[in-house]
């Protein structure tokens, strides 16, 4: 099969691959070796794929996959700008973290269920990117949210959590997203009876004509509001972010990147898909409520991680913090703050993912997740130590790293847009991220020698196939701080395609049916 076969079959080649290969290693249970190399080598793939498919929208504009031949009452699946740069952003970070789970996870879990739960949770992330029909995004959310929970409860070398603490952590994640998705089919459902499709683009053209002839269902608000909910659970969001940092130090490291990194984005992408497009003429509603819950979950985020002792919780509490200002820019609705948001999700992605890889890595090298039992490692792990200050300083947003250039456009623009007050008040809470995020370096890195093993713990070597992917993400942060114009374009294109939705539905709607 030729490059340009392959590049019209790239949107089902991104959900049917990880698929395909989840059911295949099921049968290589007995050959862990195998299942290594070739997980590893589909996951390589998916991430070459990723590349083509954003390479293909940038020069031939938005592209609709067609599965059978139904019109638009069948499942499509669509690669605009913001669906294809988040299958790059989670391929990407997904082979990374397979990468660092070769000598990170114990080989009973890596021979068990593990290839095959993570190629399957790869295919929920791009089929909840590319659909573009709303009950397959629930399908895939459920996709995604089985197999993260089979992830959850997985074990890293070290046990360095115990089984108790996972369940709870699972229960609390497996509970808390059953409810979302029952309250995600009653919004579906309340959709379909008012217009009478599943697909998303029909489904905005219909909502638009009623909204324009003053004939729109009341019960569309509270349906837009079920959504809320939804995504706010998915992405952490205050009142819906207590289960994460129960989950997240509960995960192996390599999990935790998957889900800081990946998977609670998917909640910002729920809402900039669902609100921009279907509910665009009435978003004026639901943005202050967007930018109420926005600035409280950084409040929240903010203050609890300073109080944290144990490292994983407190980078927990920080992504709560750091996913209240991609919603700050989403709630404030103009296309340079939306651009603004995407370039701070991006760069928060990058960073997290690095961090809780690395704290892996020093979790191990310490032999402790309390930073209190810590200190003196910079002449022991000083490849730790400079990583973990790159993302620090990322994640805290100073200069020269690309959380600088996503704190200063998310303010530049909301300060344009006249958003004073809220803007006032996430610079406030940013030095809190400054504070708790160099004081967790200094704790770790700096000050006394403590040589003390805890008898409960044992600590493993650093391997390459640990430090490449903490190395090559530092790499893109440096890269998106010194060098960010290439992001802060496509995010710009990005923000003024999801702003103005009709060449999205145009294209699904006035496709020609294969």
């Amino acid at each position: 099969m030729n490059i340009a076969a392959i590049t019209d079959h790239l949107p089902i080649l991104m959900v049917a691959i990880p698929i395909l290969f989840s059911a295949l290693m099921m049968f290589l249970r007995s050959a862990p070796s195998v299942q290594k190399v070739i997980n590893l080598t589909v996951s390589f793939g998916l991430l070459i794929l990723s590349i083509l498919l954003l390479i293909n929208v940038l020069n031939n504009g938005i592209v609709v996959y067609e599965i059978g031949e139904w019109g638009k009452y069948g499942i499509v699946l669509v690669a605009d700008l913001l669906s294809a740069g988040m299958v790059l952003l989670s391929s990407g970070i997904s082979f990374l973290a397979l990468l660092y789970s070769m000598d990170y996870m114990e080989e009973e879990s890596l021979g068990s269920t593990y290839h095959s739960l993570f190629n399957l949770l790869v295919a929920g992330i791009n089929g909840t990117f590319l659909t573009g029909d709303i009950f397959n995004l629930f399908v895939f959310f459920e996709i995604l949210l089985l197999s993260s929970c089979g992830l959850v409860v997985a074990y890293g070398k070290g046990g360095f959590t115990k089984s108790d603490h996972k369940m709870e952590a699972t229960f609390k994640y497996l509970v808390l997203n059953m409810i979302s998705s029952f309250i995600m089919l009653v919004a579906i459902a309340s959709l379909y009876a008012t217009v009478g499709t599943l697909n998303m683009a029909d489904m905005a053209a219909k909502i638009n004509v009623m909204s324009e002839t003053g004939n729109l269902p009341w019960h569309i608000f509270p349906a837009a509001l079920l959504f809320i909910v939804v995504f706010g659970n998915k992405a952490a969001i205050f009142p819906l972010h207590y289960w994460l940092p129960d989950v997240h130090p509960s995960a192996p490291s390599p999990i935790s990147a998957m889900l800081s990194g990946v998977l609670i984005k998917v909640g910002a992408y729920g809402v900039l898909r669902i609100f921009f497009l279907i509910f665009d003429g009435t978003l004026y509603m639901f943005q202050p409520i967007i930018i109420f819950l926005a600035l409280v979950t950084i409040i929240l985020g903010s203050i609890s991680a300073v109080g944290q002792n144990d490292i994983k919780r407190l980078l927990a509490y920080s992504s709560i913090s750091q996913i209240g200002y991609v919603f700050l820019g989403i709630g404030m609705g103009t296309v340079t703050t939306i651009a603004a948001s995407l370039v701070y999700l991006v760069n928060h992605a990058v960073a997290k993912s690095m961090l809780f890889m690395a704290s892996g890595s020093i979790i191990h090298e310490a032999g402790t997740r309390d930073m209190r039992k810590m200190g003196g490692m910079v002449n022991s792990a000083p490849f730790l130590s400079g990583m973990f200050l790159i993302g620090a300083m990322s994640v805290a947003g100073i200069p020269p790293m690309g959380g600088f250039i996503a704190k200063f456009v998310l303010f530049d623009s909301g300060i344009t847009s006249k958003y004073y007050i809220p803007i006032l008040i996430a610079l406030v809470f940013a030095v809190f991220t400054v504070f708790y995020m160099i004081r967790a370096w200094q704790r770790i890195f700096w000050g006394e020698v403590r040589s003390e093993k805890y008898d409960e713990y044992h600590s493993h070597g650093l391997s390459w196939k640990m430090s490449v992917p903490i190395l090559v993400l530092s790499v893109v942060v440096v890269v998106f701080g010194v060098y960010a114009e290439p992001l802060l374009s496509i995010a710009q294109s990005t923000a003024s395609q999801i702003i103005d939705p009709q060449a999205y539905i145009d294209a699904v709607l006035m496709r020609e049916i294969r």
